[in-house]
């Protein structure tokens, strides 16, 4: 499968497990909707500044996004919200929120990894 394909097929599955419309994730990403299709169904590569927003967003690293298999991926889309209601401020903050906790858990696995080697 080529890459854009893998790329557009994940971008649509976690969009879905989101329960976020193309439109919202557009209005994130402040483009247009079509874009967003014409992504998700790998007719066009996404730009790396839209993946470095789209994986923070959906709380994976980027390199998840090009894995062809999501269930190898670590991804935890554990959050309850109704997406109807939410706007693209709010979805700005979910994104930061996520990289902060990601970051978190990168930090807490380098300490633990370097505790287990003294």
């Amino acid at each position: 499968m080529e890459q854009d394909q893998i790329i557009g097929k994940n971008l649509q599955v976690l969009r879905q497990k989101m329960a976020l419309t193309q439109e919202q994730v557009a209005d994130y990403l402040q483009i247009n909707r079509e874009e967003v299709s014409y992504y998700e169904n790998g007719k066009r590569s996404m730009p790396s500044s839209l993946l470095s927003k789209i994986a923070n967003l959906f709380g994976v690293d980027e390199y998840d996004l090009f894995e062809e298999d999501m269930g190898m991926a670590r991804v935890n889309l554990a959050l309850a919200f109704r997406a109807d209601t939410l706007d693209p401020e709010d979805l700005e903050q979910i994104a930061g929120f996520k990289k902060i906790v990601m970051n978190y858990l990168r930090m807490k696995t380098v300490i633990e990894n370097e505790s287990a080697n003294t």
